[in-house]
C-alpha cells in the first residue's frame, strides 16, 4: 500500500483545517451524514480506530478516509474533540491538584504546582485568567544595523551611494590632507 508523503498530508491537512475555521466563521451548522457522524463519535469518544469505527457505522473504511478529508466532517469531527477535551478538562485539574498535593515525589508536586501556576505552558487558561508566554525563536543568524558595503565595483560592491546623502555635499578624502588629528 502506498502512503502519502508527509508533505502532501499536512498540506491537505491544513487545507481542511482552514476549511473548517471557515465554516466555523460563517456560523453553520457541519453537514455530515448519519453514518459518518457515528463513525467520528465513534473514534473520539469510544477510542476506536478508523476501520473499527467504519465497521460499526456500516460504511466502508475508504469512504470514512475520504470523508474525513472534507471540511464539514472535519468541522464535525473538531467540535467532537472540543467536547472531549472540555469534559476531561476538571477531572484533568483534579488529578493535577492531587499529584501536587499528594506525590510521593517533590519533582513530580514541583511539576505539578508549576503546571496549575501557568510556568510550564506557553498560552493557557485558569479560571477566567488568560496566561501567555510567547517565546519567538529566530533560526536566522541576523545581526542588527546597518550593513555597508564599501568595496569598489570593480571587486565586486554594489556602488551605490547611501539614498540620504545623495544631496549632501561631499569632502573628498584629499582635502583634509592638511587638516591635524585629533589627540
Amino acid at each position: 500500500m502506498v502512503m502519502p508523503s508527509k508533505q502532501s498530508v499536512q498540506a491537505h491537512s491544513a487545507a481542511a483545517q482552514q476549511a473548517a475555521a471557515t465554516l466555523r466563521k460563517e456560523k453553520k451548522e457541519p453537514v455530515v451524514s448519519d453514518a459518518v457522524k457515528a463513525a467520528v463519535e465513534a473514534m473520539v469518544f469510544e477510542g476506536r480506530q478508523r476501520k473499527e469505527a467504519a465497521e460499526i457505522s456500516g460504511i466502508q473504511d475508504d469512504s470514512l478516509r475520504k470523508a474525513l478529508s472534507k471540511p464539514d466532517v472535519l468541522a464535525y469531527f473538531n467540535q467532537c474533540q472540543e467536547v472531549l477535551r472540555t469534559s476531561a478538562r476538571p477531572r484533568a485539574l483534579r488529578k493535577v491538584i492531587s499529584l501536587m498535593e499528594e506525590a510521593s515525589s517533590e519533582r513530580v508536586s514541583l511539576d505539578a504546582a508549576k503546571y496549575l501556576d501557568g510556568m510550564d505552558r506557553g498560552a493557557h487558561q485558569v479560571g477566567a485568567t488568560v496566561i501567555n508566554n510567547t517565546q519567538i525563536n529566530n533560526t536566522l543568524n541576523v545581526t542588527p544595523g546597518y550593513v555597508l558595503d564599501l568595496r569598489p565595483e570593480d571587486m565586486g560592491g554594489n556602488g551605490v551611494q547611501i539614498e540620504h546623502l545623495e544631496n549632501d555635499e561631499v569632502i573628498e578624502l584629499e582635502t583634509l590632507e592638511g587638516v591635524p588629528e585629533d589627540e
